[in-house]
């Protein structure tokens, strides 16, 4: 009953940090186009265009929340133009998706489908190192069926464990099934720091951004997750650095002791069977290279103006600072970071908003095919039924 009700707790706080997350994203979104004054530097959404003969252009704007402080005719020269040209409109985030390039939005799209499949080529190499062998084509099904779970039905179980559920019923390995998914997980992690990383030295290196205080940011980010990794994976990894420091004594009183200890001796199978690992880390290379491809394309087709090296930075570090679970599916999380690294004088919240929230659409539509599986295939049970026959999130006694 404790448990229910700290679960009940926790769901209302994360759904809470969502509202007020999302409240600010929003409170930085125009629907209408709008303009920036010069005086003041503040926004105000423009209502109408006014062109009379002989006379210059002017613009009706509303003034305070939702026009609380009344309607003002304006001349355009008045706002402030966006950099390098004469426009003073900026695009709302109506006009932003009413212009949307659709064929390179599909394209896209079509990146972050083919980033699905190679992620279950690399799942089914891992598994194959811990000599648990299925086929291709049930990999593919398995991994769209688990991205149906985790954006179309969060918070019932994750696609992850349903993964696991249909491969254990034709394997006894039940545990390295579930170890193979969390290096699956974990080398996706690794990759992701280290594309952010790179990218980051290439823009340093290469002089590619004027003012270096502008990757100050980033670089905290970068620095913090490398060095997350690198303390995580020895402690996850090492059996010999756990007996070094002592540390049975802690992981075995929590309740993925045997998780942890099964992740110690798959590092076994894949130190021994390395040019495995390094195929697996190539294919999982050309999946995040299809992801950020994905989130480019979109930008493009949104005639989002930021250089194509900051997808390579900042997307990687979206997803990985979004995977800290604060709200349900990182809803709010994930956009502000959208916000925060891809706004700018050029291109304004609104537009950004545009590219989070299809960012977050297209994996829920490319969830759907696993729809079809989860129809067709075996009756899933009940999310503890699957957490018990796998042996994970079990309550203790209270």
């Amino acid at each position: 009953m404790r448990r229910k009700v700290r679960k009940w707790l926790v769901l209302s706080l994360k759904l809470a940090i969502a509202a007020v997350l999302l409240g600010w994203v929003l409170g930085q979104v125009h629907w209408r186009d709008y303009v920036q004054g010069k005086s003041d530097g503040r926004t105000y959404p423009v209502l109408a265009v006014v062109r009379q003969a002989g006379q210059p252009a002017k613009v009706r704007i509303a003034r305070g929340p939702l026009g609380s402080g009344g309607v003002k005719l304006l001349p355009m020269t008045d706002f402030e133009p966006l950099p390098s040209s004469r426009e003073v409109l900026r695009p709302g985030f109506a006009r932003s998706l009413r212009e949307i390039h659709v064929p390179l939005a599909l394209l896209g799209a079509a990146g972050f489908g083919a980033a699905l499949v190679l992620i279950a080529v690399r799942w089914r190499m891992l598994l194959k190192i811990q000599d648990i062998r299925i086929s291709l084509w049930e990999t593919i099904r398995l991994t769209f069926l688990g991205q149906f779970f985790n954006a179309i039905v969060p918070g019932t179980v994750g696609g992850d464990l349903v993964k696991v559920y249909y491969v254990c019923r034709h394997t006894p390995k039940k545990a390295a099934v579930l170890v193979s998914v969390f290096v699956d997980r974990l080398l996706g992690l690794v990759e992701l720091a280290l594309m952010a990383a790179g990218m980051l030295l290439v823009v340093v290196v290469g002089g590619l951004v004027k003012d270096l205080e502008d990757l100050r940011l980033p670089a905290v980010c970068v620095a913090v997750v490398l060095v997350a990794v690198g303390g995580m994976l020895p402690f996850l990894l090492s059996g010999r650095f756990r007996r070094a420091l002592r540390l049975e004594r802690l992981y075995q009183r929590l309740p993925v002791a045997h998780h942890i200890a099964a992740a110690g001796d798959a590092a076994v199978l894949y130190r021994k069977r390395l040019g495995s690992l390094v195929y697996a880390v190539l294919i999982s290379f050309a999946a995040h290279l299809a992801f950020v491809g994905f989130i480019y394309l979109t930008g493009k087709s949104l005639a989002v103006q930021t250089p194509w090296y900051n997808y390579f930075l900042y997307v990687p570090l979206i997803y990985i600072i979004g995977s800290i679970p604060l709200t349900p599916g990182g809803v709010g999380w994930v956009e502000n970071w959208y916000v925060k690294f891809f706004e700018s004088p050029q291109c304004g919240a609104s537009t950004i908003l545009v590219l989070a929230l299809l960012a977050r659409l297209i994996p829920v539509l490319w969830g759907l095919p696993g729809a079809v599986v989860a129809v067709t295939g075996a009756k899933l049970p009940k999310a503890g039924s699957i957490e018990a026959e796998l042996g994970v999130g079990a309550e203790t006694a209270e």
